[in-house]
């Protein structure tokens, strides 16, 4: 009667459910630690491959722009100072303006030594943005901030040379038409125009004075 009746409690649906559950819990456990194996690992990997691969190949390189007044613009126009760089339009609802807001912030923190310093707004969208527009956008951000553009061919050699990724989208429901996706890095390059490193266009200015005070 004793066994009768302890079977039947472990055969109770409490007993089953639990038994249930721990068996789906092995199972989960498995197919996590299958998946960061297979899947996370690799995908890491896949980053910091990225990340060596833009560090070795060579970002930069000469360019003929505009910029204010129509004043002309090439890369030895910066020589002399290390320079920041970014790319982006006019348009842009948020990757740009951050960017120029953290390289408005390190001139800012730079005070009266940020003329030590050149900084750089390149458009990519040259059919929207002409030299005028382009260097109010970037002065609204700060004015040291010079605001460069070109033909669409002139764009086009320095996305190619700086390895700046930059692809027109079609917005067909939008007043915009169009919008441009593309690589939001903020590069710095030493005092003769040679690549030295980049950041996310959300590093924190911190971080970028960090480096840039290396070349000052």
């Amino acid at each position: 009667m004793y066994m009768k009746g302890l079977n039947n409690k472990m055969s109770s649906p409490f007993v089953i459910g639990l038994k249930r559950g721990l068996k789906i819990s092995l199972v989960l456990v498995i197919f996590y630690l299958l998946l960061d194996f297979f899947y996370f690992s690799k995908l890491e990997n896949k980053n910091i491959a990225t990340l060596e691969t833009i560090q070795s190949v060579s970002i930069g390189g000469d360019f003929d722009l505009l910029g204010k007044d129509g004043k002309k613009y090439n890369l030895a126009s910066f020589n002399g100072k290390p320079l920041i760089i970014f790319f982006g339009f006019a348009s842009c609802p948020d990757i740009c303006p951050y960017g120029l807001t953290m390289i408005s912030n390190v001139l800012k923190t730079l005070g009266d030594a940020s003329h030590r310093v050149n900084a750089v707004f390149v458009t990519l969208d040259p059919e929207r943005d002409d030299y005028a527009s382009t260097s109010q956008f970037a002065s609204l951000f700060h004015e040291e901030i010079i605001g460069l553009s070109g033909s669409i061919e002139q764009i086009d050699r320095v996305t190619d040379a700086w390895r700046v990724y930059k692809k027109k989208v079609i917005l067909s429901e939008s007043d915009l038409e169009y919008t441009i996706d593309h690589s939001a890095f903020i590069y710095l390059m030493d005092e003769n125009g040679q690549y030295y490193t980049h950041f996310s266009h959300n590093t924190e200015s911190e971080d970028i004075i960090k480096e840039l005070n290396k070349l000052l």
